[in-house]
C-alpha cells in the first residue's frame, strides 16, 4: 500500500470512529452513586458506592426504608450485587428477599491488605514471605472506621432499617468472621465467601471456636461458602489432608466441623461446598444462596378471592409477623399490597373489609397520600362527604396533587364546607 493511500485509509478511518462515538446514545444507565467521608480513623477520605431501590413509579405513596448490605471489595462485587438485590426482592414479584441499600466499600490495592487484616504479618498461606503483605495490620482501624464513622453516616444520610448485612470475599471473608467473633453486634447477617481463615496462624478461626465455644452471639446469622479449591481431593479427604496446599480449605471446614459441633442456638448459621467453583468464582453464586438463606420464608398463604371469608386482615398480619421473625426486623405489609386489596374489597362491596384494610393501611402509613386518598374514597363512595373531605384535605397537606385539589373543590361544593 502506498504512502498516499495509508493516509487515505487513517483518515478515513479516523472519521468513522469520530462519527461512530458522537453517534452513541448519551444516556447513562445509572445504578447508583458515589459517596464520601473523611475519617478521622483511618485519617483520609474513604469513598463508598451507594445504591438506593428506586421509587414506586407511582406517586403518592410514603417513602420506604430499607435494610442495607454492606460489602468489601465494593469497586468488585457493587455492579451484580444491585442487580441481583433487585432481581431477588422485585422483579417479577419474586419477593425471595427484601429490597435493600447496597453499600460497595471500595478497597483498592494500596489499603486492601492494610484494611482488611487483623494482625501484621508477611507469610502467605503456604508459610513463605510476601513483602506484599508488609501493609498488613490494619483491621482494627478498619473496624473502628466502620463502627463509628461509616455505618452512623449511612443511618443518618439514607432511609435504612435497623437491619445491616456484612459481606465479604477472602480476605474480606476474614474480616467479616473477625468482625463476628469480636463485635457480632454491628451486624444482623454475615456472609463470609471463602475466608482467608489461615491468617497468622489461624488467628480469627481461633477467635470464632472461642465464640462458638462460648455461645456468645445475638441471634446473627452467618452464611459460609467453601469453594473447591484442592484439585484432586473432595472434602473428606482435605479434612485428612497435611500439606500445604490444603491449609485455606482445611481452616475453613474446621469451622464448619465446630459448627456443627456445638450448634450454638444464637447463631442461625449455614454453609455450602461449591464442588463445582473455585475460590475466585465462587462469589457469584454464593452471594445469591446466601440472600435466599438469610430471608427464607414462606409464600402468603391467602385465598385467590377477596371475597373467602379466610383473606382477613388478621390472617395477613398474622403472615407479615412471622416475617418479621423471620427477618430480624418489624417487616410491615406493603402498602401496594394493602391498597390493592382494600380496593379489590370496595369493588366488591365488601364495605366492612374494605374499612379495615384502608384504615390499617393508613396507621401503618400515616404519612402516605395514598393511603389518605384511599380512606377519602371510600367514605366517598358510602356517601359520608364531609369524612371523604377531611381526608383528601390531609392528603393535600402531605402533598399538592391535582387530584386531591379537584376532590376537594367538588365536596366542598356538595357539601358547604370550606
Amino acid at each position: 500500500m502506498s504512502k498516499i493511500l495509508q493516509s487515505a485509509f487513517w483518515l478515513l478511518l479516523t472519521h468513522l470512529l469520530i462519527h461512530t462515538a458522537a453517534a452513541q446514545p448519551t444516556n447513562p444507565i445509572i445504578i447508583g452513586h458515589i459517596d464520601s467521608l473523611n475519617s478521622k480513623t483511618l485519617q483520609e477520605k474513604r469513598g463508598v458506592w451507594i445504591y438506593v431501590p428506586p421509587a414506586s413509579p407511582e406517586i403518592g405513596y410514603a417513602p420506604k426504608r430499607y435494610p442495607v448490605l454492606y460489602v468489601l471489595d465494593g469497586d468488585w462485587n457493587f455492579p451484580f450485587l444491585t442487580a441481583l438485590t433487585q432481581q431477588l426482592s422485585t422483579v417479577n414479584s419474586l419477593g425471595i428477599c427484601p429490597e435493600m441499600i447496597v453499600v460497595g466499600i471500595p478497597n483498592t490495592y494500596r489499603t486492601r491488605t492494610r484494611d482488611l487484616t487483623p494482625t501484621h504479618s508477611t507469610k502467605r498461606w503456604d508459610g513463605a514471605e510476601d513483602r506484599t503483605l508488609s501493609s498488613s495490620g490494619g483491621g482494627g482501624n478498619f473496624m473502628a472506621f466502620l463502627e463509628m464513622e461509616l455505618l452512623p453516616y449511612i443511618d443518618s444520610k439514607y432511609p435504612t432499617v435497623p437491619y445491616r448485612l456484612f459481606a465479604g470475599h477472602s480476605l474480606g471473608g476474614l474480616t467479616v468472621l473477625n468482625t463476628l467473633a469480636t463485635k457480632p453486634e454491628l451486624f444482623n447477617a454475615y456472609l463470609a465467601i471463602e475466608p482467608s481463615l489461615w491468617w497468622d496462624n489461624r488467628l480469627v478461626l481461633n477467635k470464632m471456636l472461642d465464640r462458638i465455644q462460648q455461645r456468645e452471639f445475638h441471634s446473627q446469622k452467618l452464611f459460609l461458602a467453601v469453594a473447591h479449591t484442592a484439585a484432586s481431593l473432595d472434602t473428606t479427604q482435605v479434612r485428612h489432608d497435611t500439606t500445604g496446599s490444603t491449609i485455606h480449605t482445611r481452616a475453613n471446614l474446621a469451622l464448619v466441623d465446630a459448627l456443627r459441633r456445638q450448634q450454638p442456638a444464637t447463631l442461625r448459621w449455614s454453609w455450602k461446598y461449591y464442588s463445582a467453583e473455585n475460590h475466585a468464582s465462587v462469589a457469584v453464586p454464593a452471594y445469591s444462596d446466601a440472600l435466599h438463606a438469610f430471608f427464607r420464608h414462606p409464600p402468603l398463604a391467602l385465598p385467590a378471592s377477596v371475597a373467602d371469608p379466610a383473606f382477613t386482615l388478621a390472617a395477613i398480619q398474622q403472615q407479615y409477623a412471622s416475617r418479621s421473625r423471620q427477618y430480624g426486623y418489624v417487616v410491615p405489609p406493603p402498602e401496594e399490597e394493602l391498597n390493592m386489596y382494600a380496593w379489590a374489597c370496595m369493588q366488591q362491596q365488601l364495605w366492612a373489609k374494605a374499612l379495615q384494610f384502608f384504615q390499617f393501611n393508613l396507621n401503618t402509613y400515616p404519612q402516605s397520600f395514598n393511603a389518605h386518598t384511599g380512606l377519602a374514597a371510600y367514605y366517598e363512595a358510602r356517601n359520608d362527604k364531609r369524612k371523604a373531605l377531611q381526608y383528601y384535605q390531609a392528603a393535600l397537606r402531605i402533598q399538592d396533587l391535582p387530584e386531591a385539589r379537584q376532590k376537594i373543590q367538588e365536596l366542598q361544593q356538595q357539601t358547604g364546607k370550606p
